[in-house]
């Protein structure tokens, strides 16, 4: 998936012929995602209600129209909005589901790796980026929030 790759590159003008300059980087191919396609897109999507209530039927945690994988149970659903959605419940700055929550956690990876030069082109930041995305999706579908609860 990832090759680290340092090719070199013939003198300039403004180097001198005995150093050569070095391009480094990672370099990405896809294996799980398609080119052109939104990794987003590979998987079914619903809106529902989370809630969670006390033993008398108190309204503890609540979201409406959260975006979770089709596949995903209401214990799950219910976890992931009430723990690792960013922003206060009922204003614009919340995050509204687990489509939103990959993409924060993606795409802060794939811009501190552009920022501090790990990849050896944008492109290949991009394609880490719908890479990490696609493999979230895939091991949600295997490893699903607390199985075991489900």
């Amino acid at each position: 998936m990832a090759e680290t790759q340092t090719q070199q590159t013939t003198a300039t003008a403004a180097s001198s012929p005995s150093t050569p300059k070095k391009t480094s980087g990672l370099t990405f191919r896809r294996f799980f995602s398609k080119a052109g396609v939104s990794p987003y897109d590979e998987v079914e999507w619903e809106k529902r209600l989370a809630q969670i209530t006390d033993s008398k039927g108190g309204i503890i945690f609540e979201q409406k129209d959260v975006e979770v994988p089709k596949d995903w149970s209401m214990t799950a659903t219910n976890i992931v909005a009430s723990k690792y959605l960013h922003g206060e419940v009922g204003t614009p700055q919340r995050e509204t589901g687990v489509r939103q929550l990959v993409g924060r956690v993606a795409e802060t990876i794939r811009d501190w790796g552009l920022a501090q030069g790990y990849f050896r082109t944008p492109e290949d930041g991009a394609t880490f980026h719908d890479e990490l995305v696609q493999l979230a999706s895939v091991v949600q579908r295997w490893l699903r929030p607390h199985r075991t609860q489900l």
